[in-house]
Formats: structure tokens, sequence, C-alpha cells
């Protein structure tokens, strides 16, 4: 046996007729094994089934390995539609048991001016992004976690996101304008590059997990002749009604912070995660609606020093107010 994975199970070496019955059963449209490749019954977990389906990309079967056919659905598109739910679930409760996802640390362990936020949101409109592995059936497939497969953001993409929704907000095009603001290089750091030393910023993020796919379907039209210009590309996101956590925790490190400029932080921030939610967006393609969270929060805190606010049950559009108003009794 090879120890090589896609040299053992070589779909895009099998003949056509192979390929075709490997594929209902790699999809999960069948329970019936492939008569003449026997050793696919070792492929247990489904992201195992779909790592060898992805072959299909380099076969005539790509098209039927992603969607199916004209009158029913098949291949990826209907493995996402029926059995991703189920799947995501499972590898998020063993994620929970395992101790894997993030919680808010204690404060009394941090330095004086430390502050935590948790906001849990639901998606207005779907999300999307891109992600590391370049093997895969679909040419968008979303950012996934590297061992347990769960759709999610990464630290750094959030810092991105909450980092340009206060550029826009400030009304900065220019490099030079960040780096002359000294709260920016504060919250994120200064820009790589910019000087000779890097400086990380007080702002640290968390991954945010989702238990949810989906595929959205988009058409590019040829500008000049208003037509499709390639036909109907798959993409696929986390869709509308997707409940994610956003996680941050702000840490003054290698300068002491009084109590005033650590609330100023907490309040742009605020207003940033209020901007960056429900009117710039997060992840890809932005510009056409995506990334966008609901008004009403599902639930979240926000802890300075021994006192916390509940978000549960708030509105995003009023967070910043929300924030600002509370501090005023807090400090």
């Amino acid at each position: 046996m090879s120890y090589e994975f896609h040299a053992h199970f070589s779909f895009a070496l099998q003949d056509g007729t192979v390929q075709a019955f490997a594929l209902q059963w790699l999809a999960g449209e069948t329970q019936e094994l492939p008569k003449r490749w026997g050793d696919l019954r070792l492929l247990r977990d489904p992201t195992a089934r779909l790592a060898v389906l992805a072959q299909a990309m380099i076969t005539p079967q790509l098209e039927r390995a992603r969607s199916g056919t004209r009158t029913q659905a098949g291949g990826y598109r209907l493995w996402v539609g029926r059995d991703a739910a189920a799947f995501l679930a499972r590898q998020r409760t063993t994620m929970q048991q395992l101790g894997l996802e993030p919680t808010l640390p204690d404060l009394a362990t941090l330095p004086p001016g430390a502050w935590a936020l948790r906001l849990t949101f639901t998606l207005s409109k779907p999300y999307l992004s891109r992600d590391d592995r370049l093997f895969h059936l679909l040419e968008n497939p979303v950012k996934k976690e590297w061992v347990f497969d769960v759709p999610y953001i990464a630290p750094s993409g959030w810092k991105g996101a909450l980092r340009a929704a206060l550029r826009q907000m400030r009304g900065y095009t220019t490099p030079e304008q960040e780096a002359n603001d000294s709260q920016m290089v504060r919250l994120f750091g200064n820009i790589r590059g910019e000087e000779e030393a890097f400086c990380a910023g007080f702002v640290q993020f968390f991954p945010t997990f989702f238990d949810r796919l989906g595929l959205e379907v988009i058409n590019p039209h040829d500008r000049e002749k208003g037509v499709g210009a390639r036909g109907p590309i798959l993409l696929e996101c986390v869709p509308a009604g997707a409940q994610g956590a956003l996680m941050l925790l702000y840490v003054p490190t290698g300068t002491a912070v009084d109590a005033q400029q650590s609330a100023d932080d907490l309040v742009v921030v605020a207003q940033g995660i209020q901007a960056m939610l429900s009117t710039y967006g997060f992840g890809a393609k932005t510009s056409s609606g995506f990334g966008i969270a609901a008004d009403d929060l599902v639930d979240g805190e926000i802890r300075i020093a021994t006192q916390t606010l509940s978000l549960k049950g708030k509105r995003l559009s009023n967070l910043a107010a929300e924030v600002e108003h509370w501090l005023k009794t807090a400090l």
C-alpha cells in the first residue's frame, strides 16, 4: 500500500465507469461501493471521501462531481445541502469537548486596563473567504480549520477587517495617515515595513468557528456584451442565518495606560465593530454585500476590571452608544 493518500486513492487514474460509480459513493449519493474499487471502504471520514472526490477537478467528471446533473442535485452540492450540517455539528461538539474553542480569560491575571469582548452574531448575508488549500472541487472554497475542517475566521482575518473598517471611518487612504495615528498604532501595531522594528498592538483576536456551509451561485457578465462571460460559478460560503462569536482581548503591553485611555480605546473598537459588522462587511466580496451581520445580537459580554456589560438581546446598531453609556457608570 502506498503511504501517499492521493497516490493510493487515485480517482483521476480510474477509468470512466469506475469514476462514475465512485463519484456517487464519495458524495453520499449511494451506499453501494464500486465493485471494481473496494479499497474505498477504508474511507470512513467524510473529509477523506471529499478529498478523493476533489481529484475530479482534473477529469471530465468535474461538473458532475460539483453539482450533479441538470435534473438532479448530486456531487458536492448534494453533500453540502444534505450532510454538511450534521457533520459540522459533530466536529464542533468534539472541539468543545476537547476544550479547543476559545473562551475569555480572567482579567485579574492581566495588566491594569485590560478588557475583553465577546459578541455572538447572526449572519444576515453569507460570509465568503478563500481557503489556504489549493486542491478542492470548487474554485472558491471557504476557509476551514485544518484539522477539523470547520469553517472559520482566523484571528488575522478579524484584525484586518476591523482595521480596514476604522481606516474607512477615519477617511485614511494612505499608510502614512494610519502610521501617524497613535491610537491606531496602539490598537493594531505599526504597519510592517513602515518601522525598523515591528510593534504588536494591544488588541488580540480569537478565531470564530461556524457549523453551517452553503453555496452561492454568481454569473459574472461581460461588460460589453451583457451576457454571462463563463457561466454560473459555485462559491462555497457560510450561509445567512449561521451564528458566530467575535472575541477579542485588549492587553496593554510594554507601556502603562490609564483607565480613561483604556475606556477610549474600548469605545473606538466598539464603533469599529459596529461599522464592520453592519456596514462595511467582513470576508470576501464585501462590496457586493457579503459578510453582514443581523442587527439583533444573540449574546455576548464586555468585561473591564470587575464590571461586566451583557450584550444579550442588544442591537448591533446601538453597540457603541451602549458601551459609552455603560463606561460612564462603570469607571
